[in-house]
């Protein structure tokens, strides 16, 4: 199972951090976490001079003030750190920017976010990491209950799929939780030329589905008896939201999907079917998995423009 061994949790003082914190701690008991870097980023941490001029003995440096409220709030949520090291980053200036600085700098393996529904806040930040950030980023929504029973993995049959089975597979092994294999499929255009109508061609392509996901299964060790798997037909060209329909209706209580590497400007522009889930999805945590190797070439050359 790839590992998670440092983990990044970007907290902005509102409910969300106490949901954040909790999955944090559950997610202890299923990888062998050894650091975690709970972090703030404030747009400026400066006191107006005339505050300062008129409160000289006011508060204490703003940055030193906001790291003690993030200790409490991580003492409340998370007291059983057992040998994990706990540190707090307070960090000024533009959230994305800071999180990919320093989720590099501090060789971040998973960076977990906040997703809000409900909640005072914007929700535009964990789009934005998931599609430029190095590393595994996993958006936990506000509502979400602690526990992972049913995991969904879409796949095209890929390396970057067989990475994101192979953590929901850990995960399994830990959670004792369910795997549901999940594949979209299309009717290629020129299907008429067949002499078939359309409704027999959408059961070729299925039937073909079906075969290449127990090639995909056995070339990654997974017996398929130990699998559910589930099929959907994009009949658009855009199955994010069909991925996202078929979690909701098969329960899912996370998502989990390999990205493709970021080896370019034009990746990030186009996006993937990854990013597009975060478009959708508001109810269900999701786990984007990526290749860090892979992608720290691209954040060097994006932290450098």
């Amino acid at each position: 199972m790839s590992s998670f061994n440092r983990i990044l949790v970007g907290l902005d003082f509102s409910d969300m951090d106490g949901t954040l914190i909790q999955y944090t701690s559950m997610l202890t008991q299923i990888f062998e976490v050894d650091t975690i870097y709970f972090m703030h980023v404030a747009s400026s941490l400066e006191l107006p001079d005339e505050i300062v001029e008129k409160y000289p003995d006011l508060l204490a440096p703003v940055d030193e003030t906001i790291q003690k409220q993030m200790e409490q709030v991580v003492d409340e949520y998370f007291s059983n750190r057992g040998d994990i090291t706990c540190q707090i980053l307070v960090k000024e200036g533009n959230a994305a920017d800071q999180i990919l600085r320093w989720s590099g700098i501090k060789e971040i393996d998973l960076i977990l976010m906040g997703r809000k529904k409900s909640l005072k806040g914007s929700g535009v930040l964990p789009g934005k990491l998931a599609r430029v950030a190095h590393c595994s980023l996993l958006m936990v929504p506000e509502s979400s209950p602690l526990q992972i029973s049913r995991i969904m993995v879409p796949v095209d049959f890929s390396k970057r799929s067989a990475a994101a089975l192979d953590v929901a597979r850990g995960i399994r092994k830990v959670r004792e939780s369910e795997l549901i294999l999940q594949n979209t499929y299309r009717v290629p255009v020129g299907y008429h030329a067949s002499g078939k109508s359309f409704e027999e061609f959408v059961e070729i392509m299925k039937g073909h589905a079906q075969e290449d996901a127990r090639k995909f299964l056995n070339r990654n060790s997974m017996p398929a008896e130990e699998v559910e798997m589930a099929f959907i037909l994009d009949n658009d060209d855009e199955p994010a939201d069909k991925i996202y329909r078929q979690a909701i209706e098969l329960q899912a209580d996370l998502i989990v999907i390999g990205s493709r590497g970021r080896t370019d400007i034009a990746s990030v522009l186009l996006g993937s079917v990854a990013d597009k889930i975060c478009q959708f999805d508001t109810d269900i945590p999701l786990l984007i998995v990526k290749n860090k190797k892979e992608n720290m070439g691209f954040l060097e050359a994006l932290m450098r423009i």
